[in-house]
């Protein structure tokens, strides 16, 4: 088995560097890269959906009451929470 770079133009791939092939053999090939626009955007799409699946999943184990005593102004004055820093007021 052999891994090749290979360039992508107008529906086919040519091998960036020569193989040692005999001429007509049949060849499986896994395509790993791309530097399309839609796929890079499938890619991001894919990606975010994981990441808010994580999230829900995470959610979903924190009791529903331990929510109620998050302060109201978490977001705004995280600092605060986690270093100390002053708070933001409105």
């Amino acid at each position: 088995m052999a891994t090749v770079r290979a360039r992508y133009e107008k529906g086919v791939l040519t091998p960036l560097e020569p193989l040692d092939l005999a001429e007509g053999a049949e060849v499986t090939v896994s395509v790993e890269g791309h530097n399309g626009a839609k796929a890079d955007q499938q890619d991001a799409e894919g990606t975010l959906d994981r990441m808010l699946a994580l999230v829900r999943e995470m959610e979903r184990t924190i009791p529903p009451e331990e929510w109620d005593v998050l302060p109201r102004d978490l977001a705004k004055n995280k600092k605060h929470y986690l270093y100390g820093h002053p708070k933001v007021e409105d």
